[in-house]
């Protein structure tokens, strides 16, 4: 009967042990879980201020291609209005070389002096200077043009890279 006492008092006291050790690893257990569940709302957050910023990002985004569109547009346009220019500036051409065939016509056929010949094709072609001087310029204007126009492509394909990028977020809805 003793044998059985110690058997049992050893039984009850190895139950109580292991109860113990199941009450305390719980208890690990719980804490465990609460402090990953801490950090699972820390991450969550910190996913929602992200997604907050690309949401502004992306806008960002499709305003700065609306404004490429508009660039484009005015690009377009002043480009067209260059090429007007050009035909004009290729028509002033023209007629200043027909004025200078006409005035050596005239002078040919006048008694006007040599130096009043000399003066007006002095003046002929101190306009045909300043008429080289604007087709010169509108070269410039146009190459500028380009160059914006190529900046613009280059704006164009990183946006567009950008949202490839950005494709894969989930879209706020």
């Amino acid at each position: 009967m003793i044998k059985s006492i110690k058997v049992t008092t050893l039984l009850i006291t190895l139950l109580l042990s292991a109860v113990a050790g199941n009450t305390w690893l719980q208890l690990y257990l719980q804490k465990d879980i609460a402090d990953k569940t801490e950090n699972l709302e820390q991450q969550l957050q910190a996913s929602a201020k992200k997604s907050q910023q690309m949401n502004k990002q992306l806008a960002t985004i499709r305003d700065l291609r609306d404004k490429t569109r508009e660039l484009n547009t005015k690009v377009k346009a002043i480009e067209t209005n260059t090429a007007g220019l050009n035909r004009e500036l290729k028509e002033l051409d023209s007629v200043v070389a027909s004025i200078a065939q006409r005035v050596d016509a005239i002078g040919k056929n006048t008694s006007v002096t040599y130096q009043d010949l000399k003066g007006i094709q002095a003046s002929l072609q101190s306009s045909a200077k300043v008429l080289q001087s604007i087709q010169g310029s509108n070269a410039q204007v146009v190459k500028t043009l380009q160059s914006m126009q190529s900046i613009q492509v280059k704006i164009n394909a990183n946006l567009n890279e950008m949202n490839r990028k950005t494709s894969i977020l989930p879209q706020k809805k």
